[in-house]
């Protein structure tokens, strides 16, 4: 098992987003990280546990691919919650832009691709 200390600054610095532009506080970048652990849980079986620690300074424990999982998929969170912008128009962007994003393809995939592991299915690299 692995711990993670500040898992809400690190998620920011690894996948390039500042606090600013991601929701104001690292309370709620945590409230992003428990509910993607609440997905990657319910996809899974799993029982990884909630974040711990006091709010803004939260960590996380879990496997490495739990831990994969669950930043995965909070990058994903971040990207369309940043990606909508301050004054989301329906007219100017579209379902297809988003998800034919490469760095939107990639990480679905990477996420897709943890999810089985972490379900005990096997898989084949297409």
């Amino acid at each position: 098992m692995t711990t993670i200390l500040l898992i809400a600054q690190r998620i920011l610095d690894e996948f390039g987003f500042s606090l600013a532009g991601s929701g104001g506080s690292a309370t709620n970048i945590e409230y992003l990280i428990d509910d993607a652990i609440s997905y990657v849980n319910a996809e899974t079986g799993k029982s990884i546990a909630t974040l711990s620690g006091a709010a803004g300074s939260k960590s996380i424990t879990g496997t490495d691919a739990e831990l994969f999982a669950v930043k995965s998929l909070c990058n994903l969170f971040l990207r369309a919650r940043n990606e909508k912008g301050p004054n989301f128009s329906v007219s100017s962007i579209s379902v297809s832009q988003i998800t034919g994003d490469p760095h939107f393809t990639v990480y679905m995939k990477f996420v897709d691709k943890a999810l089985d592991r972490l379900r005990g299915r096997s898989f084949q690299i297409t």
